[in-house]
């Protein structure tokens, strides 16, 4: 006749509890053993009768054999009549206990996994890249046109010849920009083209996106250097991209140093970042969101800014 399904759980925990593979039962049944003479006794006699058969009182210091555990098993089997009548409820109790702590932990990975899983859509969702409506929102050619709607930074006279915008007279910093900002919360996509000398080591040539952190104008620096900006600035030896929060995010040199036209493009699309020149991507990378309003500009410094020539500027939203 089969054994009840509950004798054989009951003799499977005996047996790891006395073998020191079920460290829960084991407690439990010392806790129970330590108020009871009678169930003390028994576990006395189960330990004695487990140490003679591993032929030492140490051998718990590492996992039993095949052999040894099915001998403690039969020893089990042959002792479990002798048991006091409440030995049964003390031990199905601490594999009931260690089956609900179990099932416990279970539910809290199954609810920690589904929360990362809700969370990580969330982010998706939320995260999601906006998009460009591709909506033209500015555009001039540059050459030989008045300049409307722009403001100046730094020193310096502004005028749009036939070879492009460009700066005149002293060699200070000069800077130019949108003066009408656009809002952050919205896609936006600077786009202008330059035509760049064979630069010195003190002339250089700043293309940026400048956030204004909620002020009506955004703020320069002496050097009429935008204070917080998305910055690619091209020197003699090559291409530095900052941004507001990071001095430099990303650079690459350049291997000829004769003239040179460039076509920058810097897109905010939400809080990633995309910088293409010439058509190729440059940089991209998702940054802290800026605040705005946005206003895209350029500047110049040193001996040969005068030689720089912007034209075929375009704004996207």
């Amino acid at each position: 006749m089969p054994m009840p399904q509950e004798d054989l759980t009951l003799q499977e925990l005996i047996v790891r509890a006395l073998t020191g593979e079920d460290r829960r039962a084991r407690l439990q049944l010392d806790s129970a053993a330590a108020s009871d003479p009678e169930l003390r006794q028994f576990c006395a006699d189960l330990d004695e009768v487990v140490n003679v058969l591993a032929g030492s009182k140490e051998w718990r210091r590492q996992a039993p054999s095949p052999e040894l555990t099915a001998k403690i098993r039969q020893a089990v089997v042959s002792k479990l009549p002798a048991a006091p009548p409440h030995f049964r409820k003390v031990m199905l109790e601490a594999d009931l206990g260690r089956r609900r702590a179990t099932r416990w932990v279970l539910m809290g990975i199954a609810l920690f996994v589904i929360i990362l899983c809700i969370s990580w859509f969330a982010r998706r969702e939320s995260g999601a890249r906006p998009k460009l409506e591709g909506k033209v929102v500015y555009e001039a050619a540059l050459k030989g046109e008045a300049l409307h709607g722009w403001a100046r930074a730094g020193s310096g006279a502004w005028e749009s010849s036939a070879g492009g915008m460009h700066v005149q007279d002293s060699e200070d910093p000069g800077a130019l920009y949108i003066k009408d900002g656009f809002d952050a919360a919205r896609p936006l996509a600077f786009e202008i083209e330059s035509s760049i000398p064979e630069l010195d080591e003190r002339s250089t040539v700043l293309i940026f996106v400048a956030d204004a952190l909620g002020a009506p104008q955004p703020a320069f620096n002496p050097g009429a250097r935008p204070a917080r900006a998305l910055t690619l600035e091209i020197g003699r030896d090559g291409l530095v991209l900052s941004s507001p929060d990071q001095a430099l995010l990303f650079s690459r040199p350049v291997s000829n140093l004769s003239a040179h036209f460039y076509r920058v493009r810097l897109e905010y699309l939400g809080s990633w970042v995309r910088v293409l020149v010439n058509a190729e991507v440059f940089f991209e990378q998702d940054l802290p969101m800026p605040q705005g309003p946005l206003f895209p500009g350029v500047r110049v410094a040193g001996p040969q800014k005068n030689a720089v020539r912007f034209n075929a500027v375009r704004i996207e939203r």
